[in-house]
């Protein structure tokens, strides 16, 4: 039998074979450089929302307490002390504090802690209170620092809110 010119032998070549093989390598390393970039991503995202969530949930909080109180409790509250701080609000009978403790916002009913107004993988880093006294009333403002870590990957917030006392006007 005789050989044709234009049919060769089944397979590829040596420089056919490292060609794919380039390729292969190329997609792979983007690849892998995307799915690491995408977990840097996925870590901020719960980073953030973390701080978020529990920021507006505690602020949400305190601003209730504020709107609904009576009177603002100067003998409880500490002012203007970012490690200690604490606010005590009275309504009727009935008393609401918020007390900064080893890293967390707790909620105070009457005597009763309902614990902490933050998830526990956020740690509070700082709640000031400021009040304003005017003829028409208390303004309070809120100062509110929180920290998360994720991962090794660390983010810092600082939320302000502030209300009137209803009783004082």
């Amino acid at each position: 039998m005789k050989r044709s010119f234009f049919h060769r032998a089944q397979g590829f070549t040596l420089v056919e074979m490292l060609v794919y093989v380039a390729i292969l390598l190329i997609v792979s390393t983007a690849s892998i450089l995307f799915i690491i970039s995408l977990d840097r991503l996925v870590t901020q995202y719960r980073i953030e929302t973390a701080l978020y969530r529990s920021g507006s949930s505690a602020l949400e909080q305190v601003l209730v307490g504020i709107r609904q109180a009576d009177s603002f409790d100067a003998l409880n509250s500490v002012l203007e002390n970012n490690t200690a701080g604490a606010l005590a609000l009275t309504n009727g009978a009935s008393s609401t504090e918020f007390v900064l403790d080893a890293g967390q916002l707790h909620l105070i009913l009457d005597g009763d802690d309902y614990g902490s107004l933050t998830s526990d993988e956020v740690t509070v880093t700082d709640f000031t209170v400021f009040r304003h006294g005017t003829a028409i009333g208390d303004l309070v403002r809120v100062r509110l620092g929180l920290s998360v870590t994720v991962n090794g990957t660390s983010k810092d917030i600082t939320l302000y809110a502030g209300g009137v006392i209803r009783g004082a006007l």
